[in-house]
């Protein structure tokens, strides 16, 4: 069965992070929300708007990342952070390292949401590769930076899924879902939600 991590650090966005958390629970895949960045032996995690989480695990607990990959076949990165990049979690080595150890794997996927979207370029992905999209306030770095930035709310480039911010949240996550999960699952959990009609 698919196992999902999904990363969460001081100033992590409760939208982006609740949708995902939600959907694979409704579909009753394995989620663990996994604290980055400092040292927290409580795992106590306090959200960008002011919701404080318990973390299940801390990203301490592996020796590397092959230790990880080992263990996880999704990662999900949301946005929000509160201080710079280096203290955030596209800004921590090891999830730099999980994040090119993973998309260089088949079955493996990565997937970024709103500022998380820069951990592609803070892991070194080619940009040559790959299409992504962000929140409006990295997308000039990422182009800087020589990304095929695209305006839409959801974009799979490969093993990697894509997203623009907290309004686009629950298609990113479904999204996820629908490219991890079996079919059957997928629709249950799609049809659960009483997902606006598209016109």
């Amino acid at each position: 069965m698919v196992k999902v991590c999904l990363f969460v650090t001081g100033g992590s966005d409760e939208i982006e992070t609740a949708s995902c958390y939600g959907v694979f629970t409704r579909a009753k895949t394995p989620i663990d929300t996994v604290y980055v960045c400092e040292e927290n032996k409580e795992r106590l995690v306090n959200m960008l708007c002011g919701i404080r989480l318990y973390a299940d695990r801390s990203l301490s607990e592996f020796q590397s990342a092959e230790d990880f990959m080992k263990e996880y076949d999704v990662v999900i990165i949301p946005g929000g952070w509160g201080g710079s990049l280096e203290r955030s979690i596209p800004g921590t080595k090891m999830v730099q390292e999980i994040v090119r150890g993973m998309y260089k794997k088949p079955g493996k996927w990565v997937a970024m949401i709103c500022a998380g979207s820069m951990g592609v370029m803070t892991s070194g992905l080619d940009p040559k590769t790959l299409e992504l999209t962000s929140h409006a306030c990295v997308i000039d770095v990422l182009r800087n930076a020589g990304y095929n930035w695209v305006d839409e709310p959801v974009v799979v480039s490969n093993n990697l899924i894509t997203a623009q911010g907290p309004g686009t949240s629950m298609l990113f996550a479904l999204k996820i879902a629908e490219q991890v999960l079996d079919k059957e699952t997928y629709q249950q959990v799609y049809a659960s939600l009483e997902m606006p009609q598209r016109n």
